[in-house]
């Protein structure tokens, strides 16, 4: 592997007899079998060799977590400092983190010690009866999973018996203090009132507290679905027309939210096989109202999906059609397609009250509702299982709202 690593026998050498050789040479082979390229072997294999020596590590022995701080600060304010290397916040950044994967690969890093999550017992019961008994989706009891905990770390020192309306009240209050929004807070609401809900039915609370559980007022179709206008999509569109590997998986992407209107779920759940070749089609699996959705495949998008699965697409035991470039390979996670959208529209300085990838669905059904096509229509193309949803359109159709505003009334009285 070092001599794979370095052309210089002299530093392959220094790689292969310097400490903790087996564990280092186990990892970076670990590493290689995920994919990783040869620069980022590299720049692991530099790291692990210089955590060994500064920490004189061998094979075997446990490393606490502090010795691996106190090694990356040392490393990083070295007094003889490579003018070519980074400033010392990335150095210290890198070396912890890359240290620590390869001793918890090992299994030889000792971890910060966590202060227990209060009434874990019964979150858990809670996730549990969301999944098995309500049937909600994952990401429904994976939210409740992790916004749980703050409300009982807030409220620490209180047994749920002890618990009333109040504490609740007190924390959402404190929630919105520090920058929450309405929607945030209410939704915070929604999954404290449910956890009570259930608890009483187990006799765990005090009766009556969820009922009395309320969030802030939130108005329906209060916001404007906003995104950028349709040149700036197109724009979007065109910096995707190279030869780059990144350019060539996100301009499938891209035209499957701009011109699809798809859903982020959506796309990270799209599989190699949910695309019939030979029907021209593409099967949605799983949208939000929990049904699979057949589509068109326009000949833009089919030539997109084609030459991103034959040229960049990693070869891989995962059936989803779009992956990370960058090892490990693995699917999207669900804020990874922020900057496929994001930082592209940034860079282009493409304005927009929103930059995350549903803001180009907004951008689709505007488009849409500006070429004629009446709400139904628009609806149907965005996948809505209700007219209800699509009506929150209606208020950036512009060129209908005007023609309504100059109807002349006066006959009608």
């Amino acid at each position: 592997m070092f001599k794979t690593l370095y052309r210089c026998a002299r530093t392959a050498a220094r790689h292969e007899n310097g400490p903790a050789a087996r564990s280092r040479l186990a990892y970076l082979e670990h590493l290689a079998a995920g994919s990783a390229t040869l620069h980022s072997l590299r720049a692991n294999a530099g790291v692990l060799y210089r955590a060994a020596v500064c920490m004189n590590l061998d094979d075997t022995n446990l490393v606490e977590h502090a010795a691996v701080e106190k090694a990356a600060t040392e490393w990083a304010h070295r007094k003889f400092f490579n003018a070519m290397a980074s400033s010392p916040e990335p150095t210290e950044k890198e070396f912890r983190y890359i240290t620590c994967r390869w001793l918890r690969f090992a299994g030889r890093l000792q971890e910060l010690a966590r202060l227990p999550t209060p009434h874990q017992a019964e979150i858990d019961a809670y996730c549990r009866y969301m999944t098995e008994e309500r049937g909600l989706a994952r990401a429904t009891v994976t939210t409740a999973q992790s916004q749980l905990p703050m409300f009982f770390r807030y409220a620490v020192g209180k047994t749920l018996k002890q618990m009333r309306l109040t504490d609740v009240e007190i924390f959402l209050a404190h929630l919105g203090k520090n920058g929450w929004t309405r929607h945030g807070i209410n939704s915070m609401a929604h999954i404290i009132r449910g956890f009570f809900k259930y608890s009483e039915t187990r006799g765990w609370t005090k009766p009556g507290i969820g009922a009395e559980i309320h969030g802030p007022r939130v108005y329906r179709r209060e916001f404007l679905p906003l995104g950028p206008s349709w040149s700036d999509v197109q724009r979007l569109l065109e910096s995707t027309e190279t030869d780059h590997p990144y350019d060539i998986r996100d301009r499938a992407i891209l035209l499957l939210l701009a011109v699809y209107g798809m859903r982020i779920g959506e796309i990270r759940r799209i599989r190699l096989r949910d695309v019939d070749w030979e029907n021209q089609t593409l099967t949605i699996p799983l949208t939000k109202q929990r049904r699979a959705r057949i589509c068109p495949v326009i000949p833009a998008l089919a030539e997109a999906i084609e030459r991103c699965v034959r040229e960049v697409r990693p070869k891989c035991v995962y059936e989803e059609l779009f992956l990370r470039l960058h090892a490990p390979h693995r699917p999207f996670t669900p804020g990874g397609l922020y900057g496929v959208v994001g930082y592209r529209m940034k860079r282009l300085k493409i304005e927009s009250p929103r930059t995350g990838p549903h803001c180009l669905r907004h951008a689709c059904a505007t488009h849409l509702l500006a070429q004629g096509l009446t709400l139904t229509e628009v609806g149907g193309h965005l996948g809505h299982s209700s007219a209800d949803s699509t009506r929150v359109y209606a208020k950036v159709d512009m060129p209908r709202l005007r023609e309504v505003a100059e109807l002349d009334l006066g006959v009608l009285l």
